[in-house]
């Protein structure tokens, strides 16, 4: 992983956040975006980070069976996604390029690299309690992050995040421009399918929203660009409530 520097750059929460204001419009609906939720100077060193220094692998799912590639020939990619393409027209599918960042106690990113700051900073006081006072839930203090990276045609299709000790999904967006028409929305939908609400991707922004919750992120249009964000799931202290499971293909939105 390459250091480009700079990386005394503190992350941060931008200190104008009105958390009471938040804390209300989550509660009364159990999702939101926050706008420009890190400190500036913290957003652009990570966004540096993402799109330079980041060893983005693939990630797709056959069936219940994930699987992952730290790099693939061209032909092999075209192919696997040929093939995903085909999986997804009648069952859950996902299709994208991702670094993990934390997985369980183990964090893969060197701990003096943004990245591995990043996961200081996420897994700290400042931002678990930060999740708590928005959510509205003391119990929090475990938390999973990844790096992830959906091009042109990559997508997840529908799915709720239902594992047991999930409480809520975060997904920081990191995408410096975007255009409607370039697909890659986080989507939420209703019991008959219908588009409740949706968020496009957009730079220092966190979607924050309770799960259980059927959500997709629509397939990226072939013009359109490069999605970068930090995602993952909030759930209680490791210990409290029942143990940590995990139960067939993840996803990250």
């Amino acid at each position: 992983m390459n250091d480009a520097g700079a990386d005394d750059v503190p992350f941060g929460l931008n200190p104008a956040l009105d958390r009471a204001q938040l804390a209300a419009a989550f509660r009364a609906s159990g999702r939101l975006h926050i706008a420009n939720i890190l400190t500036e100077p913290a957003a652009r060193r990570l966004l540096r980070a993402l799109q330079h220094e980041t060893p983005w692998g693939l990630i797709f799912n056959e069936g219940r069976e994930e699987r992952r590639f730290e790099s693939v020939t061209a032909e092999d990619h075209e192919r696997m996604a040929i093939a995903a393409w085909e999986r997804a027209h009648s069952g859950f599918q996902y299709f994208y390029h991702l670094y993990k960042l934390l997985e369980g106690p183990v964090m893969h990113p060197d701990p003096a690299h943004c990245l591995g700051r990043l996961v200081r900073f996420l897994v700290g006081q400042q931002f678990l309690g930060f999740m708590r006072e928005i959510t509205g839930d003391d119990s929090l203090g475990w938390i999973s992050a990844t790096a992830t990276l959906y091009k042109p045609l990559d997508f997840l299709t529908v799915h709720d995040d239902g594992l047991s000790r999930r409480r809520y999904a975060y997904v920081l967006n990191m995408t410096p421009e975007w255009k409607p028409d370039w697909g890659g929305a986080l989507q939420f939908y209703d019991s008959d399918d219908h588009i409740e609400e949706g968020y496009l991707p957009t730079f220092n922004g966190l979607n924050l929203f309770r799960v259980p919750k059927r959500h997709s992120v629509a397939q990226v249009a072939s013009f359109g660009g490069l999605r970068y964000s930090i995602s993952g799931w909030l759930e209680p202290k490791p210990g409290a409530g029942g143990s940590r499971e995990k139960a067939g293909p993840e996803s990250r939105s």
